[in-house]
């Protein structure tokens, strides 16, 4: 799987929040043998930073800032640029939601974030509904990865809306494609594979579940 400049050979990103404890988030890496992990910087309690930032630097995986649960495209370029300072990685997954309750990502936002942040030199991942126009826009943009989600985050409900995410695969056969949020089950990873989609990001699904190593 291509993010920008960084090849793997795994299709999985892994989310680093939510788990039982950092032994079984490590084992869940090496399970799912994981070379990129995504870390929100808004979520980290700052009593722990230097513990939660040394366990990431454990797993020896690509880092993938993102800027979960931003309200505004200036609070999400905010996170991003801290981000990059503290990660040194020009990488960045976007999120800009609309409200806190669906955590949908906001169209208009989350474009006006993306357009400065690649201006300022950054890699951008969007987190985007499975909506043709906002993919549209991201690719138009320069973005090279989009992120659409398979349905809402957290709702385990799997891939929606199917016939629209094979739609973004074939208008953008150039673009790396990663099915973010609602992935629930194994079943749902082996359909946005075989729609064509390059990888999955997975977190709640894996973390929240009773016996998170055996879902990996």
């Amino acid at each position: 799987m291509q993010i920008y400049d960084i090849k793997l050979k795994t299709k999985i990103i892994l989310g680093s929040s939510g788990y039982p404890s950092p032994k079984i988030f490590l084992n869940c890496i090496k399970i799912l043998k994981c070379e990129m992990v995504t870390v929100s910087i808004r979520r980290v309690n700052k009593s722990q930073d230097n513990a939660f930032f040394e366990l990431i630097k454990k797993t020896k995986c690509h880092i993938l800032p993102n800027t979960a649960g931003c309200l505004s495209s200036r609070e999400a370029i905010a996170t991003a640029e801290m981000s990059r300072e503290i990660f040194e990685t020009n990488l960045i997954k976007l999120e800009v939601i609309e409200d806190d309750i669906t955590l949908k990502p906001s169209m208009k936002n989350t474009i006006k974030a993306a357009e400065t942040l690649i201006k300022k030199g950054f890699e951008v991942l969007p987190y985007t509904t499975d909506d043709f126009k906002f993919a549209k826009a991201m690719e138009s943009i320069g973005c090279k990865v989009i992120m659409p989600w398979g349905s809402q985050i957290g709702s385990g409900r799997g891939l929606e809306n199917p016939e629209k995410l094979i739609k973004i695969r074939q208008e953008f056969p150039q673009l790396t494609l990663i099915v973010d949020a609602g992935i629930g089950r194994i079943s749902h990873v082996c359909e946005a594979f075989e729609i064509g989609y390059d990888g999955i990001l997975l977190n709640s699904a894996v973390s929240k579940s009773d016996y998170p190593e055996e879902f990996s």
